[in-house]
C-alpha cells in the first residue's frame, strides 16, 4: 500500500514532465502559404502566427528548440523556420518520389514524415535529409494527418482527418488499435510528455488526452482565426523521451516528489526496527 506522502511525491514526478510545456503549434491547411500559429495549451489563446514562405496548404508540423520544420500537402520539401528571430531558413531537404508530405513527428535524432501521394508510407528521414527507411502503416488508409513519436513508439491517424490512432513500433508494425479515439474529426497529434492533443480540423478546438489515451476535455482556440489545423506539435526539445532537459522548475518538482517519497521509506524503516 502506498502513503500519501508517497502517493504525493509520484503525483509530482508524473505531472513534472508537463511543467516546461506550456504552448503548442499548429500547421494549417489553407490551400495558399501555410499558417502557422502558436497556442497556449491550456487556455487556447493563439500566441502567435505567421504565413510561412515556402509550400503550399500546410501538413506537418515540428518545433525542435527555435527551428520549426513543416510541410505542405502540395510540394515534397521539408522547410524551416526560426520562430525566435521570425527568420526563414529555406528548405532542409526535399522527399523524392513523393507528390506531397503529411504530418511530421520527431525522435530526438530523427524524423517521421507521412507521405501525402496516396500510399499509407511513412519516411524515416534524418535531420541532414539521408533516407534511413520506408515503414508502412496498415491501418493508414492513405493521406493519413496525424503523426507522433512517444516513448519510443508511432501513433498514427488512420485517415484524412479521421478519428481513430493506431500505435505502432518505430518499424511499422502495429501494435494497438484504436489507442485514441477523437470525439471529432481530428487530424494532428502531439505528445507533451504526460498529455496527447489532438486537433479539431472543423472545430476550432483540440482535444487532450491522458497517457493511457482516455479523453479529457475539449478546448476552443480563442483570439485568432483558425485555418483548418492539420499538424500539432510541441517543442521537442523539452521532451524526455526526445532528450530533452527538463527545466529548473521540473527538476526541482521532481527532486521533491523523490524527497517525499525516500522519507516515507526512511520512516517506515524506523517502525519496522522499532
Amino acid at each position: 500500500m502506498i502513503s500519501g506522502f508517497a502517493l504525493a511525491g509520484a503525483l509530482t514526478i508524473q505531472t513534472a514532465a508537463h511543467a516546461g510545456i506550456t504552448t503548442g503549434w499548429v500547421n494549417n491547411a489553407t490551400g495558399g502559404p501555410p499558417i502557422i500559429q502558436e497556442f497556449d495549451l491550456n487556455t487556447g489563446a493563439v500566441l502567435k502566427e505567421f504565413t510561412a514562405p515556402n509550400g503550399n496548404n500546410g501538413r506537418g508540423v515540428v518545433l525542435v528548440g527555435n527551428v520549426l520544420y513543416y510541410t505542405s500537402a502540395g510540394t515534397n520539401g521539408v522547410y524551416a523556420y526560426n520562430v525566435a528571430t521570425d527568420t526563414d531558413m529555406g528548405t532542409v531537404f526535399t522527399v523524392p518520389g513523393a507528390a506531397g508530405l503529411a504530418t511530421m513527428a520527431y525522435d530526438g535524432t530523427d524524423f517521421y514524415i507521412g507521405d501525402y501521394s496516396g500510399t499509407n508510407h511513412v519516411y524515416k528521414y534524418s535531420t541532414g535529409g539521408t533516407l534511413l527507411n520506408t515503414l508502412t502503416l496498415a491501418n493508414c488508409n492513405g493521406y493519413c494527418d496525424g503523426l507522433e513519436y512517444a516513448n519510443g513508439k508511432l501513433i498514427s491517424n488512420r485517415d484524412d482527418g479521421g478519428s481513430i490512432y493506431d500505435v505502432y513500433d518505430l518499424s511499422g508494425n502495429l501494435l494497438q488499435n484504436a489507442f485514441i479515439t477523437s470525439p471529432q474529426t481530428s487530424t494532428g497529434i502531439a505528445f507533451d510528455g504526460t498529455f496527447y492533443y489532438t486537433d479539431n480540423v472543423y472545430g476550432s478546438s483540440f482535444n487532450v488526452f491522458d497517457i493511457s489515451g482516455n479523453f479529457l476535455r475539449t478546448t476552443a482556440f480563442v483570439g485568432g482565426t483558425y485555418h483548418l489545423g492539420e499538424d500539432l506539435s510541441v517543442n521537442y526539445a523539452a521532451r524526455g523521451d526526445t532528450g530533452g532537459v527538463p527545466e529548473a522548475a521540473t527538476w526541482a518538482m521532481m527532486l521533491g516528489g523523490f524527497g517525499m517519497i525516500g522519507a516515507t521509506l526512511r520512516s517506515r524503516r524506523r517502525l519496522a526496527v522499532a
